[in-house]
């Protein structure tokens, strides 16, 4: 059974993309599958605001699953379910 996801952008990534929010179909995806598709349907690419495509997830960014940080679970390959909200932070600029 496939539901819908609460993928959320805070900050930069809001503004990049002109949206607070996507909601996404699917259940048991991991965080790295979501983010693959909700780029896709946003129709713009932020990915490399929150990932080094080789390292994973950037320092200084946060992609929380109902409240809980990935990187205190398994990251990227963190399961999401239908129901689910993401909270997705790019690092902060500035200095």
């Amino acid at each position: 059974m496939s539901g819908k996801i609460t993928v959320k952008f805070y900050a930069l990534l809001r503004r990049r993309l002109g949206a607070s929010a996507l909601e996404i179909e699917g259940d048991g995806l991991t965080v790295a599958e979501l983010l693959g598709r909700a780029e896709r349907q946003s129709g713009q690419l932020f990915l490399d605001e929150l990932l080094d495509r080789e390292k994973g997830l950037l320092t200084g960014a946060m992609i929380l699953v109902n409240g809980e940080n990935v990187r205190l679970k398994r990251g990227l390959e963190t399961r999401v379910a239908a129901g689910d909200t993401v909270d997705l932070f790019s690092p902060a600029g500035g200095g």
